[in-house]
């Protein structure tokens, strides 16, 4: 657990610029926004003397990052790697074990809300998106599947052909290199990062007043009146074995009618029609 340190404005400042900008240089050299992101503001921060892990832990985790690139495995249908690194610090700042959890689950929630307020409402805000495909869709409409060989040579194209409307190395395209995700991402979870340590290790779990006493165990006496009161009133139907929409088909076209609408229902194709 890191303790509580003092940051002055100069230094906060430094570190969120740097931040960004390691962020964008490791972003061209790896070509993975998830590990470059996270070794852009580890780095930001050991330069003004903070270390948030040990250098071979670091090492060690960057290296992990790159799965998590491009939504996920490159997917691209997974959350942006920019949000998935910045989200990853700051809920290993804000420092909750599972210990804890294990007492109050609740605190789930200590680590969410920063990174929630930091960085998912602000990629929604600015990109219109959280995931790696819409984010490159909404920037320049383009998002080619990066596990595709056909579509990743038309992505090289495009960076050739078109470099100034590439999402990820624009240098004039949308306020350029300063506005793409792994910058943009980078700075906002070092500014979180910095709020954070500013604040001694308890205070970062504390959680807003609306969101406290909704464990289970703090819930689950009061709410056992209401769930009595559903009971009596067969509310949701908890004896049926169908959903009410399943319901309804099964009365209009029976059994089949049910089952043919179910995904999965469909058979693969045999073997032969298939292989060359």
């Amino acid at each position: 657990m890191i303790g509580k340190i003092k940051i002055d404005d100069a230094q906060r400042e430094r570190i969120i610029e740097k931040a960004g900008h390691l962020a964008d240089e490791y972003g061209q050299v790896y070509m993975a926004c998830a590990p470059a992101i996270f070794e852009g503001i580890a780095e930001a921060f050991r330069d003004e003397g903070i270390e948030l892990f040990p250098k071979e832990i670091q090492d060690t985790l960057t290296s992990a990052f790159i799965a998590l690139h491009g939504g996920v495995a490159m997917s691209g249908v997974g959350t942006c790697g920019a949000v998935t690194a910045a989200t990853f610090l700051i809920g290993y700042v804000v420092g909750v074990t599972t210990e804890e959890l294990t007492k109050n689950a609740n605190l789930n929630y200590a680590s969410c809300v920063p990174a929630a307020t930091y960085i998912v409402d602000r990629f929604e805000q600015t990109y219109g998106a959280i995931d790696c495909l819409r984010i490159r869709y909404n920037r320049v409409q383009r998002a080619f599947d990066l596990l595709d060989p056909d579509a990743r040579i038309n992505e090289e194209l495009f960076i050739m052909y078109q470099p100034n409307k590439c999402a990820m190395i624009a240098e004039k395209f949308e306020g350029g290199r300063e506005q793409t995700p792994p910058v943009q991402g980078a700075r906002w979870a070092a500014e979180a990062i910095c709020d954070l340590l500013a604040l001694e290790p308890e205070e970062r779990k504390e959680l807003p007043p609306h969101l406290r006493g909704l464990g289970m165990q703090e819930m689950a006496p009061k709410l056992q009146p209401v769930v009595e009161a559903l009971k009596k009133f067969k509310f949701g139907r908890p004896d049926e074995k169908i959903s009410y929409r399943d319901y309804w088909t099964f009365k209009l076209k029976g059994k089949k009618g049910v089952e043919e609408g179910r995904l999965g229902s469909i058979s693969a194709p045999k073997e032969e029609e298939y292989k060359d």
